[in-house]
């Protein structure tokens, strides 16, 4: 169940493409969370969350430490056991991780899940769990949307500062062109800067391409900046949070 403070959405502007990309996103459901459940032993740490992003939607999850936010990407990747309904574009999502990636929902995991002994290159070939030619068209607007992980294609990625790895991560969960891409605590560790360019790229690319972004992040300025509408996370279940003046009273009461 959601609980809504308010209906009002966040400003949303509309994803540039063809009229057949337009068409086809209107037949697209998009990523549909209902009654989500998820315990450990006793804990029942997510109660029947309900949630859902659109193609071409930045949606964000905020909440406390410990709230379940994390938990939430990982039981929709099919990384932890869960109980309710999954489903993208009206399709029941697997519970088994391959089968995720395979049908389309990408994750960009708390920490960015890069191997830091391969290459730039090499780590982003492991992000192409579709046949490469199906992603090199989007592979020059990527190059264009982080110069950066560009420049280093040939560099251990264990070598790059916080921001290009993340930029590498975005980089690596874009170049399927999943339909949709979950996306974790990608603040963490960034300089505002380096924060900055990296979510301006992310909402271009997935504006302009129809992919479905859930962002969790406890930087709620940053989200309610940059989302559609933002969901904050109490109590294992979601309502719409539409007011991040009041952060403190959000996140600790």
């Amino acid at each position: 169940m959601t609980r809504r403070l308010t209906t009002r959405r966040l400003g949303t502007a509309s994803a540039p493409g063809s009229s057949t990309d337009g068409a086809a996103r209107e037949r697209s459901i998009g990523l549909r969370v209902d009654d989500l459940t998820v315990r450990f032993a006793s804990a029942r740490v997510l109660d029947g969350l309900s949630l859902t992003v659109r193609p071409g939607e930045i949606v964000g999850l905020a909440g406390r430490n410990g709230a379940g936010k994390t938990t939430t990407l990982r039981s929709i990747s099919g990384l932890v056991h869960r109980a309710g309904v999954v489903e993208l574009d009206g399709a029941k999502v697997p519970s088994r991780p391959d089968a995720v990636a395979r049908m389309g929902i990408a994750h960009v995991p708390e920490g960015r899940g890069i191997f830091p002994d391969l290459t730039v290159e090499e780590n982003i070939r492991l992000g192409l769990v579709h046949s490469t030619s199906a992603s090199a068209p989007l592979r020059p607007i990527l190059t264009e949307a982080f110069p950066a992980v560009a420049r280093l294609t040939h560099q251990k990625a264990g070598r790059l500062s916080g921001g290009e790895q993340q930029m590498l991560a975005l980089f690596r969960g874009l170049i399927s062109r999943p339909k949709v891409l979950l996306v974790d605590e990608m603040s963490l560790g960034l300089s505002p800067v380096a924060l900055r360019t990296a979510i301006e790229a992310l909402v271009a690319v997935g504006r302009a391409h129809g992919i479905a972004v859930l962002v969790v992040d406890q930087n709620s300025r940053m989200l309610h900046e940059h989302c559609d509408r933002v969901y904050l996370l109490t109590d294992g279940r979601v309502e719409i949070w539409d007011d991040a003046s009041n952060i403190a009273s959000a996140y600790f009461e």
